[in-house]
């Protein structure tokens, strides 16, 4: 069977300098933008998932939790809350009620004031994660200093609304992504017979095995079954 694929990131920085394909370029980069958020909305379900497989292990949840608990909101708040040029925000808080609004905004605070910088947390989750204190300790007319510090191994409160707030924006992501998708096909069709297309194209190939590398990944890439969505979410160790 015949089989090809085309790296439409590629062709929309090739075509990005033509103005007058300002609409093909803009509908690729949004639907990038959608399935890199529901790519790491998924990344923070794996880490909350794993915060609660290793709760029974004293050792590994010692260990693990704080790294996957910060893991878990420093990626959240970038999926949902960061407004970095180089991928734009989708909205995908859009669907939060009030209450939910109010969780996510505890969830940034612990971000920005807490993990991300060392500031003063103004809500619950930022207050409970860490406290520290400068002691001195007077003994049989000795003074010692002394730093005394507590820190969260993980939240369970920021937890559970985490698991909250993932669940809506990962279904307000997917949603965007399959909508998106389905702009690029059409405003492809408008500029298919267009020779900057169709040069941009035969000069985009992707080639799954050298992005993936050889392996399991890499065979199922072209696996386009009914129904089957043609994301590969792949962590690796390079």
């Amino acid at each position: 069977m015949d089989r090809k694929a085309i790296d439409l990131t590629l062709v929309r920085k090739a075509l990005a300098k033509h103005n007058d394909l300002k609409e093909l370029v803009d509908a690729i980069r949004k639907y990038e933008a959608a399935s890199s958020v529901l790519a790491e909305l998924s990344d923070v379900i794996v880490a909350l998932d794993a915060i609660a497989e290793i709760q029974t292990n004293a050792m590994a949840r010692s260990k693990f939790s704080g790294s996957l608990m910060v893991d878990a909101v420093v990626t959240y708040c970038r999926a949902t809350h960061s407004k970095g040029a180089a991928r734009g925000h989708i909205g995908a808080t859009k669907r939060y009620t009030t209450a939910q609004m109010e969780k996510h905004r505890r969830i940034v605070d612990l971000r920005d004031k807490v993990f991300a910088h060392q500031g003063f947390p103004s809500e619950e989750h930022g207050l409970r994660w860490l406290d520290e204190r400068a002691v001195v300790k007077l003994v049989g007319g000795d003074g010692i200093l002394s730093f005394n510090r507590t820190r969260a191994n993980y939240l369970a409160a920021a937890v559970e609304d985490l698991r909250e707030l993932v669940a809506i924006a990962a279904a307000t992501a997917k949603s965007l992504s399959e909508e998106r998708g389905m702009s690029v096909h059409e405003v492809h069709l408008k500029h298919a017979d267009d020779p900057r297309v169709m040069e941009a194209i035969r000069a985009s190939p992707f080639d799954p095995y050298d992005f993936f590398g050889p392996g399991q990944d890499a065979d199922e890439f072209w696996d386009i079954a009914h129904g089957k969505r043609g994301e590969i979410l792949r962590n690796s160790d390079r």
